[in-house]
């Protein structure tokens, strides 16, 4: 199926459904690999509109390109997994910064 603005109910009923699953599947991911996530705080980024325009496009494109929907689905939420892993490895990095900054102000 060829996406094209503006989307038929029928063409926007199935991207949503598509792009659920995606999310869902995604969620399932990383709770499998990190059993000890906050479900309301992982769903809460997963769900964000800025995660489900990318995950779209991500999904649309590789459509676009020929892709079988699986494929499409696959492509879109490897790069969702990814965002996340990112996101929380820089979120990481950030506070580990932030420790080694208050512990260089407490020893002078």
């Amino acid at each position: 199926m060829r996406y094209t603005a503006p989307l038929s109910p029928a063409e926007a009923e199935r991207l949503g459904k598509d792009i659920g699953t995606i999310i869902g599947i995604a969620a399932n991911t990383i709770t499998g690999i990190r059993g000890d996530m906050n479900i309301d705080d992982l769903m809460h980024a997963l769900t964000s509109s800025a995660a489900v325009d990318l995950t779209t496009a991500r999904y649309l494109k590789a459509l676009e390109e020929g892709h079988r929907r699986e494929e499409a689905a696959a492509a879109a939420g490897t790069g969702l997994v990814f965002d996340w892993a990112d996101a929380v490895l820089e979120t990481q990095d950030r506070l580990l910064q932030d420790r080694a900054t208050e512990g260089d102000g407490a020893k002078r």
